[in-house]
C-alpha cells in the first residue's frame, strides 16, 4: 500500500520542477531532488534540515563562483573544491547538507554559458523551490504517527504477555523450552519496542507543530524494554530448575498471576502490583529461610532467582502505570485501588 510520505513526495517533486520551468531556470529537475530530501519523516525534521540546505547551497553556490571566477572550471579546480566542502561539513557536523552544497558548487562552476553570479543565483533559486514545496506539503498534511505508535504499543505489550503464557505453560507440562528458541521471539519484541521508540522520536519533535502530545510514549516503550530483559532472565533461570520440584507449581502459578495482573493493568482495571510484589519477595525469603546452611538452597536458587526477575516485572508495571497514566496513547486508564490478595 502507497504510504502518505510516499504521495507528499511526488507531489512535491511535481510543483516543484514545473515552478521551476516557469520560471526558466537552468537544471529544473535540480529542484525536485532537493524536493526529495525536504520531504521528512517529521515536520521539525523537514524544517530543520530544509534550512541546512539553504545554507549549504549558499554556501556552496559562493564557493563555486568565487572559484569558478579566480580559477576557472577544470576538474581539478572542482575536485579541490568538492574536498573543501566536505571537510568542512564534516567538521561541522552539517553532513545532513553536505551533497547539496557540492552539487550546487559543481553545478555553479559546470554551467559556463552563464555569468557565474547568474549561475550561483539559479542553483540557490533551484534550492529554495525544492526546501519551501517539501517544507509546504509536510505542513498542510502532517505526519501522524500517533497510530502506529499506539498499535506497536499494543503489539509489544501483548507479545510480553504471550511470552510470559509460554513460559507458564513449559511448567505446566513438565517441560523447558531450550533458550535458542526463546530468543528468537524475544529479539522479535525487541523490534517492535524499537520501532516504537523510533516513532516515539517522531512524535516528540512534532509535539510543538500542534501534533497530539505524548510526553511519556517514549518512556513507556523504555519500560517496554526493560521487561523484555527481565523475560529473557527469566527464561534463562528456568534452564536450570528441576520441572519436577515441588516449587514448579507455585512459580508457574506466579507467572499466571504477573499475566493476568499485566491484562488488568493494560485494560484499566483493578490490580494488585504492590500485593504481588510482596508475595514474590515473602516466597524468595522462605526459601532462603527454609534452605539456610544447608546444600538444599542450591537446588532452589533458579527459583529463588526467578522469583526475583519477576519482581523486578512487576516493578516495571507499576512505574509504566504511573508514566502513562492519562498520556494520549488512550490505552491505558489507571485507578489505583487498595491492595487485595488474589489467589496465586
Amino acid at each position: 500500500m502507497v504510504g502518505a510520505r510516499v504521495i507528499k513526495t511526488s507531489v512535491a517533486v511535481l510543483l516543484s520542477i514545473l515552478t521551476a520551468r516557469i520560471f526558466e531556470l537552468g537544471t529544473p529537475h535540480f529542484a525536485g531532488i532537493i524536493a526529495v530530501l525536504a520531504v521528512q519523516p517529521s515536520i521539525y525534521r523537514s524544517l530543520r534540515h530544509g534550512i541546512q540546505h539553504i545554507i549549504s547551497a549558499v554556501l556552496g553556490a559562493a564557493v563555486g563562483a568565487c572559484a569558478l571566477f579566480a580559477v576557472g572550471n577544470s576538474f581539478w579546480v572542482m575536485g579541490i573544491v568538492t574536498f573543501l566542502l566536505m571537510t568542512l561539513h564534516v567538521k561541522t557536523k552539517r553532513t545532513n547538507s553536505l551533497l547539496v552544497s557540492v552539487v550546487v558548487a559543481i553545478n555553479t562552476m559546470g554551467t559556463s554559458s552563464r555569468f557565474f553570479g547568474e549561475s550561483a543565483l539559479n542553483q540557490i533559486a533551484l534550492v529554495l523551490i525544492g526546501v519551501g514545496y517539501g517544507s509546504l506539503i509536510n505542513l498542510c498534511r502532517k505526519p501522524i504517527h500517533h497510530e502506529r505508535a499506539a498499535a506497536l504499543f499494543r503489539q509489544s505489550e501483548a507479545m510480553l504477555q504471550s511470552l510470559l503464557h509460554y513460559l507458564q505453560l513449559d511448567l505446566l507440562k513438565g517441560t523447558v523450552t531450550p533458550y535458542v528458541q526463546l530468543r528468537d521471539q524475544i529479539d522479535q519484541v525487541r523490534q517492535y519496542i524499537e520501532k516504537g521508540k523510533e516513532l516515539s522520536v517522531l512524535i516528540m519533535e512534532d509535539h510543538a507543530f500542534g501534533q497530539m502530545p505524548a510526553k511519556h510514549i517514549q518512556t513507556a516503550f523504555r519500560t517496554f524494554e526493560s521487561m523484555v530483559e527481565r523475560i529473557r532472565d527469566i527464561a534463562k533461570e528456568m534452564q536450570k530448575i528441576h520441572v519436577r520440584d515441588e516449587e514448579t507449581l507455585f512459580a508457574q502459578k506466579a507467572l499466571i498471576a504477573v499475566a493476568r495482573t499485566q491484562e488488568r493493568v493494560m485494560r484499566g482495571k483493578n490490580h494488585h502490583l504492590a500485593w504481588l510484589e510482596r508475595i514474590l519477595e515473602d516466597r524468595r525469603a522462605f526459601l532462603r529461610q527454609r534452605a539456610a546452611g544447608s546444600s538444599a538452597f542450591e537446588s532452589k536458587l533458579a527459583f529463588h532467582n526467578l522469583y526475583g526477575y519477576l519482581g523486578e516485572y512487576v516493578q516495571l508495571m507499576a512505574d509504566l502505570c504511573g508514566k502513562i497514566k492519562g498520556d494520549s496513547l488512550g490505552v491505558v486508564r489507571i485507578e489505583l485501588p487498595d491492595p487485595r490478595p488474589v489467589r496465586m
